[in-house]
C-alpha cells in the first residue's frame, strides 16, 4: 500500500513539473465552442518510397495510430485541434527509395491559463512497407495498434498518461524495439506465437506485470522465443507506473 502511495505521489510530482516546464496552468482535453475546433485531413503518397521512416511526434493530446491497407498511400491522417496554432506539421520527403515522415504538433503549442483545448489525432500508416517508427508523446492517451503494419525497429518515448503499443499477430521478420515509459500506464500486447523478450524490467518504479504474473527478474521471455521463427526484441526503460504484458492468440 505504502508503494502505491509513492507511485501516485511520483507521478503527481511529474505532472506538476510538466504543467510548470510548458507554462499551461490548465488543460482540458475536451471540446471546445464548435467555431473553435479544426479539422484537417491530410493524405501523404508514397511517391514510389519502398521503405518509410516514420515519426510521430505528440506533446499533449490523445492519438490513435494504426496501419491502412490503402495502394500507394504512406499516411491517411484526421486532426481534429484548438486552437489554431496547434495545427499539425506534417513533412514528408523521398531519397534513394525511402520515405521520410514527420508528424508533429507544433513546438510553439501554449495555451492562456483557463484555456481549453482539443487536440485528437487518428493516424494511419502504411502496413505493407517496411517501416521504422519513431514515436515520441508526452501528456495524454494513446493506442498505437501495429498489428499487421510491417515494423523494421520501433524506438518509443511514452510521457505521463496512459499507453497501448499492440504488437500482436504474425510476423514475416522480427525487429528490435527500445520503449522509455514515462509516469502512467504502458500495456504492451505481444503475440503469443512469435518469440518476444522485454529486458530492463526491474528498472523504474511501480508494477510489472506479464499475462498476470509479476516479473521480478530483469528480463522476460514468452515460450515462443526458444523456438525458430522472427523475434521481437524489445528494451524497456521503465518510469514511475504500471507495465504490463499482455500475450495474445
Amino acid at each position: 500500500m505504502r508503494r502505491n502511495r509513492t507511485v501516485v505521489a511520483v507521478a503527481a510530482l511529474a505532472l506538476a513539473l510538466l504543467v510548470g516546464v510548458t507554462g499551461c496552468t490548465r488543460v482540458r482535453l475536451q471540446d471546445n465552442p464548435a467555431t473553435a475546433v479544426n479539422t484537417l485531413d491530410k493524405t501523404v503518397s508514397l511517391d514510389g518510397a519502398t521503405h518509410l521512416k516514420t515519426e510521430v511526434s505528440m506533446g499533449v493530446g490523445e492519438l490513435k495510430l494504426s496501419g491502412v491497407e490503402a495502394s500507394g498511400t504512406a499516411m491517411i491522417g484526421t486532426f481534429v485541434y484548438a486552437p489554431t496554432d496547434w495545427l499539425p506539421e506534417v513533412a514528408y520527403v523521398v531519397s534513394e527509395g525511402t520515405g521520410t515522415l514527420s508528424v508533429r504538433q507544433p513546438a510553439e503549442s501554449g495555451v492562456k491559463p483557463f484555456d481549453r483545448v482539443k487536440n485528437t489525432w487518428d493516424v494511419r500508416i502504411a502496413r505493407t512497407v517496411p517501416t521504422d517508427l519513431t514515436l515520441r508523446l508526452g501528456v495524454g492517451s494513446s493506442i498505437v495498434d501495429l498489428r499487421g503494419v510491417d515494423v523494421t525497429s520501433l524506438d518509443a518515448v511514452t510521457g505521463v498518461g496512459e499507453t497501448t503499443i499492440d504488437l500482436s499477430g504474425a510476423r514475416a521478420d522480427g525487429f528490435a524495439a527500445r520503449i522509455e515509459s514515462g509516469v502512467g500506464e504502458l500495456t504492451l500486447r505481444l503475440p503469443r506465437s512469435v518469440g518476444a523478450r522485454v529486458t530492463g524490467a526491474k528498472d523504474g518504479l511501480g508494477s510489472f506485470t506479464a499475462d498476470g504474473e509479476s516479473v521480478t527478474s530483469d528480463s522476460w521471455v514468452n515460450d515462443a522465443w526458444s523456438g525458430c521463427g522472427p523475434k521481437i526484441d524489445i528494451v524497456l526503460n521503465r518510469g514511475v507506473g504500471e507495465v504490463q504484458i499482455l500475450l495474445v492468440d
